[in-house]
Order: C-alpha cells, then structure tokens, then sequence
C-alpha cells in the first residue's frame, strides 16, 4: 500500500489493537482512503494481512464503523478462508454475490477455500452461473445452463476473474465459457462433472481464459490432488505435455507441466504418475 498506510499496517500485522486505534484516531481518513497500489484499502490489508492475526476482527470492525468499503474485502476475506470476518462484513452489508461480474463464491472456489465456500452457501449465496456449478460439483445443475440444441443460455453467465476485464476484454466466446467452467469443475474434483461438461463440448486440453495462471483442467486437478481425476482425464486424452501460460501473476516462476503444479500442491505421487505419463510409461489400468 501507499507510504501513508504503512505504520497502520504494521499495526495490523503484529495485532497492536491499541496502536491501530491511536493511528486511526489521529488520521480518521485512512479507513476510506484508497491505495494505489496491492490492497486497495485498508480493510482488505486486515483481512488479508490481518488473517489469524490477534484482534483482526475488532480492526475490521472499528473499520467499518469509519466507512470503510466493505465489498471488495468480503471477496478478499473469501479467498483466504477468513471464516471469521466473513460474517463481519456480511453483517455490515457487504454483497454476498458480488456486482453481477464476480462474487465471493467464485473467488473462494478460485483458490479452494472450503471454509469460505460452506460458510457463503450457508449465508445465502446463490450458483448463478455455469462457472460456480461446476466449481461446486452440481452435475444435477450443468444441464440447466445449456439449451435443447447444446448452445449456452445466458444464464451461464460471462468470463471473469477479480483483477477485472482484461485491457483487451473478453471474447465471451461459449466455448472458452464452458472451457472455463471445465476447469473450475476440475478443481472440484467431481468427475461426474467433469464427465457432464465433456458431453457438452468442453475442450479436455484447452488452456481457457479467465484464470490468473492459464491451466488445462489436468494442471488444477493435479494442484489440488484430485488422484482419481487425473486418472481419468489422462484415459480421456488429456495430454500431461502442455505447459501453463502466466497471465497476470504467477504460482511459479515458468511456464510447467501438470506434474510440476501437483508437486506445487505437495502431492508427489501424482508428480510421479504425471511424469511417467510425459514420457508415455503410464497406462490406465
């Protein structure tokens, strides 16, 4: 954040309530105040930087008391499973689907945050779009956003991501759409799923827009550990060669593999059953 924020959030990240509140009292403007640069305010750095931190909540709370903004946090706090300011922010009026482009749901769908994802659908959210049906495992509901003819209604929703659109937009081209949803149904793990989204033309290796870091439906079932899935898509055609592409930001430092993302996410027996599938070694079975 910007220079003026900085004592501030180093009261954040050590818990010192009591220096937060001198610092907020002497400057009352920091709780709508907007940075130009990482967290946007100051609400979101105590839900972000503040995560399991000693009395975060009641720094949220003298926040939101102050004015602050509350709907961009709530996505925030929805990404990391801060379970216990989602409420908070929920109480103080904050947009429990997002503003018709992306909401809490899908953000914590987006990282895999179960707590988040259990306590949102316990408040209220609502799966308005293919995108969360899929990242939820709601196979019965797949069908619902596609036409008798297999074209998308619009209630599949559009391409979106929390950065925003892109400076050269989204195609919103149906088929990167249902590619999309096909990732986010791989992330989920559900193959019944992911079955259901292939019968409607999901594309097994596409690398579709809308992601932070560019993957196949096989390099975020791998992240996530998802065994049984990795599997099947490999006895389905998925290719275990194709590199991620960076988009925005990165979770490594090049281009890789579905094995490298499953050694990511510290599953080295899918490291090893994605590697030997590379080299050609691996068969169903």
């Amino acid at each position: 954040m910007d220079a003026k924020f900085h004592p501030v959030m180093a009261a954040i990240k050590a818990g010192d309530l009591e220096k937060f509140k001198t610092l907020l009292r002497e400057d009352p403007s920091l709780a709508t105040a907007r940075s130009s640069k990482n967290h946007p305010n100051l609400l979101q750095c105590v839900v972000l930087d503040g995560f399991e931190v000693p009395h975060s909540v009641e720094m949220a709370k003298l926040l939101i008391d102050a004015g602050a903004e509350v709907d961009e946090p709530l996505i925030a706090a929805a990404s990391m499973n801060n379970a216990e300011v989602i409420p908070v922010l929920l109480d103080a009026g904050g947009a429990i689907n997002g503003d018709g482009t992306w909401s809490p749901l899908e953000d914590a769908l987006s990282f895999a945050a179960h707590r988040s994802i259990k306590l949102l659908l316990e408040c209220g959210a609502t799966i308005h779009n293919l995108r969360i049906a899929a990242g939820l495992g709601r196979v019965d509901l797949i069908d619902s956003f596609f036409n008798p003819d297999g074209s998308l209604k619009p209630e599949a929703g559009k391409l979106a991501w929390p950065f925003g659109e892109p400076s050269d937009g989204w195609s919103q081209d149906p088929q990167d759409i249902i590619d999309n949803a096909f990732v986010y149904a791989c992330m989920s793990g559900d193959i019944q799923t992911v079955e259901r989204l292939l019968q409607h033309g999901a594309r097994i290796n596409a690398l579709p827009p809308g992601f932070d870091y560019a993957g196949t439906g096989l390099h975020y079932a791998a992240m996530q550990g998802h065994g049984p899935l990795v599997e099947y898509l490999l006895e389905h055609g998925a290719d275990p060669r194709i590199e991620s592409k960076k988009v925005r930001s990165t979770i490594h430092d090049t281009d890789s593999t579905a094995a490298s993302w499953a050694e990511h996410g510290g599953h080295p027996e899918i490291k090893e059953l994605l590697e030997r599938a590379e080299k050609g070694e691996w068969r169903a079975g």
